[in-house]
């Protein structure tokens, strides 16, 4: 059974850690479950609503975690308290002692239907993270970030096929046996190949969020911009790169366990047979340029990384992407080039990431994009923070970066 199948735990106790915020009805009614795609959470106990505890699942052969999103009913008008009983262990990149961890100053996301999210409290103290409400209904819902669910990426996927510019093609399955799709946007052969992907780590679904305003804004015949890029170039969109990892609800790995971008250099085709897919067909096509889509737990900005510590690093790469981030600066204030890489760029590049590695074996401007979980301190928003609407601009902002390179990829 995967963590999306049903996880349910009625309470039963009915005594209190705090007397004042006694529940007003027995904590039996108060029920805990999973049982939709994306669901991970694993309740423990409960004394009553505010003495909620839950812990967080790992990923298969991996301790990756801190994706949640689960629902509780029987606690409207309730002094609601969570306790993630796990939220101490986590697992932090290298460089990063001067970045608060992923629970310092995070908000969690609420919903009264699992549609429309707002932000709640959450407090993390003596390594101990708990979210705090007094819902307005009975039922609420609860997620690190707002879910992008596989049928919202079919719904893209559907409306993208309205236009003549757009075509599916299937990769192939994944180990759970989802299809592997890809978009493929243009107006004719013998363009610069450009590919966009996202998710490649399920948790991180602004990446849904930002592939529905690119697309939107790509596809949009009104829209001149978009219409000189697709006569000029040739789209190669994956949305999602990790479909298995996505409806388990999975923090960064796929079914079989497998952190995907970690996994471009020498990819199993047993563990990573996504990565096998893509890079065959990269192969077949040809790359000029690629941007992979992600999120960040702990930093407070949206970070672009480029190819300028891959081996074969070049004048012409450095200058590309300049170029690029300067665009990106222009089209999308929140995104500035003062934002550095976290602890500093490394030596030498990790040729495990996909960024680093597409860029090094097709010598070609190949992007990483990285947008907050919690709020970037430029333009912040605080009710909000970074919300899907602000992935979805940001999105629709990109268009304007991909069109300042687009002419000069290949000199």
């Amino acid at each position: 059974m995967t963590r999306a199948a049903a996880t349910r735990f009625a309470m039963t106790k009915e005594t209190s850690d705090m007397p004042s915020l006694r529940p007003s009805r027995p904590a039996a009614e108060i029920d805990i479950s999973t049982d939709f795609e994306g669901g991970s959470i694993t309740p423990v106990s409960t004394e009553c609503a505010n003495a909620l505890r839950v812990r967080l699942a790992e990923d298969p052969l991996s301790t990756d975690m801190h994706w949640f999103y689960f629902r509780v009913s029987g606690i409207g008008g309730q002094p609601t308290r969570i306790i993630i009983e796990n939220s101490n262990r986590m697992s932090r990149l290298a460089g990063r002692d001067d970045v608060p961890d992923c629970w310092t100053g995070y908000r969690p996301f609420a919903s009264y239907d699992g549609e429309n999210w707002f932000r709640c409290e959450g407090v993390y103290e003596d390594q101990i993270f708990s979210l705090t409400m007094t819902p307005e209904h009975d039922t609420v819902w609860f997620a690190y970030y707002p879910p992008y669910s596989m049928e919202r990426h079919r719904a893209s996927i559907d409306r993208a096929l309205t236009s003549p510019l757009a075509r599916l093609e299937v990769l192939g399955q994944t180990p759970d046996g989802h299809d592997l799709q890809m978009l493929r946007i243009a107006t004719g052969p013998g363009k610069p190949k450009l590919w966009i992907m996202g998710r490649q780590h399920p948790s991180e679904t602004m990446a849904g969020f930002f592939m529905d305003g690119f697309l939107e804004r790509l596809l949009d015949p009104e829209d001149a911009l978009a219409r000189h890029l697709t006569d000029s170039a040739e789209f190669l969109v994956i949305p999602t790169v990790n479909p298995d990892g996505s409806q388990r609800g999975l923090t960064r790995t796929n079914a079989r366990g497998m952190n995907l971008n970690r996994a471009w250099a020498e990819p199993d085709p047993n563990t990573s047979p996504e990565v096998v897919m893509i890079r065959d067909r990269m192969h077949a096509e040809g790359v000029d340029f690629c941007l992979d889509v992600h999120g960040d737990e702990e930093l407070p900005y949206v970070f672009l990384g480029g190819p300028l510590e891959i081996p074969s690093r070049t004048k012409r790469l450095d200058e590309l992407f300049k170029t690029y981030a300067r665009a990106m600066q222009q089209a999308c204030p929140a995104y500035d080039l003062a934002d550095p890489y976290p602890g500093g760029p490394p030596e030498t590049a990790d040729l495990r990431m996909a960024w680093n590695w597409i860029a090094e074996e097709f010598d070609c401007l190949s992007v990483l994009l990285e947008m907050p979980f919690k709020d970037t301190h430029r333009r912040p928003d605080p009710q909000m923070g970074w919300s899907p609407e602000r992935c979805r601009d940001f999105g629709r902002a990109t268009l304007q970066a991909i069109s300042a390179v687009t002419g000069s990829l290949r000199g």
